[in-house]
């Protein structure tokens, strides 16, 4: 084999190993679109921070989803780390939370210093025991509703 050959072949490989990583631009898991709504006692819910946790078994662990209700209770998620919209098709542990627009720290003690929440959400609203299967197609319809009027509250234990 020549120099020349040898070089042709080197830049060959060069570009096919350059078109091979810009193919894979935007590789990562595939997403699906998810949004839905919050409501509470009949109206909808701002500001509560929704997150699904996979809940799928095995050795890979699916990224984790985050949104934010709007003024109608309305949210979408997104992937935490990489900002990618949607989630990954499986089943969900949910957790809501309200979120504080007007949050501040305490420079003093270090601490958040936030209202109450406007909304009765129920214990289970953030212990992990909501649930919600992503299908393959997306959905519009990750909805979770709440009348505190019949919702318990946890027993205490181990007092």
């Amino acid at each position: 084999m020549t120099k020349i050959q040898g070089k042709s072949r080197a830049i060959w490989g060069a570009a096919a190993l350059l078109f091979m990583a810009t193919l894979c631009v935007g590789c990562g898991p595939r997403t699906v679109a998810v949004s839905g709504k919050i409501i509470v006692d009949g109206q909808p819910a701002e500001n509560i921070r929704v997150v699904f946790q996979s809940a799928a078994g095995g050795m890979e662990v699916s990224p984790v989803a985050i949104g934010l209700t709007d003024k109608n209770g309305e949210y979408s998620l997104s992937l935490a780390e990489k900002k990618k919209k949607g989630a990954i098709p499986g089943p969900y542990a949910v957790f809501l939370t309200w979120r504080d627009p007007d949050a501040e720290e305490n420079p003093i003690e270090g601490e958040t210093v936030a209202k109450e929440s406007p909304y009765k959400l129920p214990p289970r609203a953030n212990s992990g025991e909501l649930r919600f299967d992503v299908p393959e197609g997306g959905t519009k319809e990750a909805n979770f509703e709440f009348d505190s009027s019949k919702e318990t509250a946890p027993a205490v234990i181990g007092i």
